[in-house]
């Protein structure tokens, strides 16, 4: 672990000594490719979980407008 952050500490000094379009020409890609990452990998669960809601609720036979408990 000590090789990591001594890695890391190296990689941010360095980072913080290049001027600031370098920095975002640096980052960017890395920040653009984890928010990607992560956009994907919630799309995802929400599409397992929507498709997961559905299939409950059509096995207990519930319909969409049924839980709104009004007269109309």
């Amino acid at each position: 672990m000590d090789g990591f952050l001594s890695w890391w500490d190296g990689v941010e000094l360095w980072l913080s000594g290049l001027p600031f379009v370098a920095q975002t020409a640096v980052v960017m890609p890395v920040v653009l490719a984890l928010a990607y990452g992560i956009a994907v990998l919630l799309d995802g669960a929400l599409g397992n979980g929507i498709r997961l809601r559905r299939r409950l609720r059509r096995r207990h036979g519930d319909v969409a407008g049924d839980d709104e408990g009004g007269d109309a």
